[in-house]
């Protein structure tokens, strides 16, 4: 096959055009037939009319001399008509075939022969007379000598009465017809029109053809082939990953329609692509997002897990020394008193200021392993710095340390146990003095802030000492970590510290650069009255905590959105809370929508 042929029967326009064109063809052919085929009738029997008209001339023209038998006067009357152009020739024969007349004056006389054109209407073997020639049996057309083509038309003349009652003429009434005019006309005109026709016609509709396929193909390439082909350009663009395709086709149809319902799926391919695209990066963080609480999940189970590990130890470790400890260090004061000088006085005196070490030592690590019990009340936290400064304005004097404390005005008052929010607060005192063991200044603020939708009061201890490395800060709060130097510290001041801030449903943020000195942050939760008077956590969420001292939660006693804040998601902590450890995230609960919508 032409791969021409192959490629256009692969193209829709092809197919459109090949079809069409057919359909034009097969139906103009038809057309072209039909008007030919009609032309020629109409022709032939406009000829066939003209030719009865001669006969009918012939025969009116010759009726009176036939009845005067004046036989001069018909052949002179013949003669003239046969004259006339396109007339080949006319004759007329008596009833039993003889040529009484006729334009050529050669054929007069003879007997004409049954088989000629003249008799073929009544002797072509029917049976039939001459009376019966009527209609088509009265013309036929046959080839001339000089290869035109003739046209014969026979008319019979009958036997009227005048003809049989007149004097001259011997007919019996009987007898129907007396004879037949035969008149010969030349088709050459009529044939000379039908090539003409047949020539004009074949232009016409090649010229109707060519016109119609032309305007068919402006029209099919305007409102078919044009939008198809926008439409197939754009398609391969869609494939191809190009999902910004629009389609404008103005034409009010279906192509219109097309366009439009194109338009509207690659809009909607766009938009499910570009949501895939959010899903998938959604997903991603949210993997991420899960993995890194998974993550502070494990190394909080391991914390959890050390730190129980490690309470038991110590608590079992503190048990057993305490006794003897406490033996040894009343015999050393004893000693000590009674010695008077010497180098007995002098390892006494060492031996009583470690075991006083010691007995510290064994402090921090009860208070680090044991549950304490908090007795909370309202305190301000201005108050309780002012307060505790006092202490240490003599060592601070000593040690040329610049002092300055910064406390917001009107600052509420937090749930505090004041013992141990004491020696939280004494914990980083003593760790910014000892930082900053040649001058320095320690900057101590006290203000609010909001986190998580929860407000906070909080107190940041600073100090311009040489800070921490960035390497060891995640493990400050670790027990038995310290940056000082062997013999200085427990390493469980900031463990306690961060302990004690749990217990009070708060957190503790450090901030520390090597040479930039050292900050740390202690968050209370602090709710006002207008929240203390709504609905408690625990009311809502049903579970019992007021009634249940079996129930821990670190939420309780604080109201309102202290509940996502102290034990939810959202602390800095494990989610302790009983329904915040089926959440996800604590923005979920119906209890934290409503307190954000002021509901309850």
């Amino acid at each position: 096959m032409n791969p021409l042929f192959r490629h256009i029967t692969k193209s829709l326009a092809g197919k459109l055009i090949i079809t069409i064109g057919l359909l034009i063809i097969i139906g103009g052919g038809i057309s072209w037939y039909i008007l030919i085929d009609n032309g020629r009738k109409a022709l032939v029997d406009n000829a066939t009319q003209s030719t009865a008209s001669y006969s009918e001339l012939i025969r009116k023209g010759t009726r009176y001399a036939m009845l005067t038998f004046q036989r001069e006067s018909i052949q002179h009357t013949i003669d003239n008509i046969g004259a006339a152009e396109n007339v080949k020739r006319i004759r007329i024969f008596d009833s039993k075939g003889k040529i009484f007349y006729s334009s050529r004056h050669n054929e007069i006389g003879p007997m004409v022969d049954r088989s000629s054109t003249a008799c073929i209407g009544c002797h072509s073997g029917t049976g039939k007379t001459s009376a019966t020639l009527t209609g088509k049996n009265q013309w036929t057309i046959y080839e001339g000598s000089e290869g035109d083509r003739i046209l014969a038309f026979v008319e019979p003349v009958y036997n009227e009465s005048s003809c049989y009652n007149s004097s001259c003429h011997a007919h019996s009434p009987e007898q129907k017809v007396l004879g037949i005019i035969e008149t010969d006309f030349s088709l050459s005109p009529v044939d000379k029109n039908i090539r003409k026709l047949i020539i004009n016609t074949t232009i016409y509709a090649l010229f109707f053809l060519s016109l119609s396929s032309l305007v068919l193909y402006f029209i099919l390439r305007r409102f078919v082939l044009t939008p198809v082909s926008t439409l197939s350009d754009a398609m391969e663009k869609v494939a191809s990953g190009d999902l910004n395709q629009m389609v404008k086709i103005s034409s009010a149809d279906e192509m219109s329609i097309l366009s439009n319902t194109f338009n509207v799926m690659t809009e909607e391919l766009r938009i499910a692509r570009e949501n895939m695209k959010n899903w998938t990066q959604t997903l991603e963080a949210e993997v991420s997002k899960k993995t890194e609480d998974l993550r502070k999940s494990q190394n909080k189970l391991i914390q959890a897990e050390k730190m129980a590990s490690l309470g038991r130890l110590t608590a079992d470790v503190a048990h057993e020394i305490r006794n003897p400890l406490t033996a040894i260090g009343g015999f050393a004061r004893r000693l000590h008193k009674i010695v008077v000088a010497g180098k007995e006085k002098e390892y006494a005196e060492v031996v009583v200021t470690e075991v006083d070490r010691l007995e510290k030592i064994l402090r921090d690590v009860l208070v680090f392993s044991r549950e304490a019990k908090y007795h909370l009340e309202r305190h301000n936290i201005g108050n309780v710095v002012r307060d505790m400064m006092k202490t240490y304005e003599g060592l601070c004097r000593e040690q040329s340390i610049n002092v300055e404390i910064k406390i917001e005005k009107d600052l509420p008052a937090v749930l505090l146990d004041m013992e141990q929010g004491r020696q939280a607060i004494a914990n980083l005192i003593t760790n910014a003095i000892d930082a900053m063991p040649a001058s320095g200044t320690l900057t101590i603020t006290a203000g609010q802030e909001v986190l998580h939708d929860a407000a906070y009061v909080f107190l940041k201890v600073s100090d311009t000492g040489r800070g921490i490395p960035e390497n060891k800060l995640p493990f400050i709060f670790e027990p038995f970590f310290s940056t000082k130097e062997i013999g200085y510290g427990t390493g469980l001041g900031l463990s306690i510290t961060r302990k004690i801030m749990e217990e009070h449903g708060g957190f503790i943020k450090a901030e520390s650069g090597v040479e930039k000195g050292s900050s740390f942050s202690l968050y209370f939760p602090y709710q006002n009255e207008a929240d203390s008077m709504k609905i408690r956590c625990w009311e809502y969420m049903k579970c019992r905590r007021d009634k249940d001292a079996t129930i821990k939660c670190p939420a309780y006693p604080h109201f309102g959105r202290m509940c996502w804040a102290v034990a939810g998601t959202f602390c800095e902590g494990k989610a302790q809370g009983t329904f915040a450890q089926k959440y996800d995230d604590c923005r979920k609960c119906e209890f934290y929508q409503k307190m954000r919508n002021k509901e309850v």
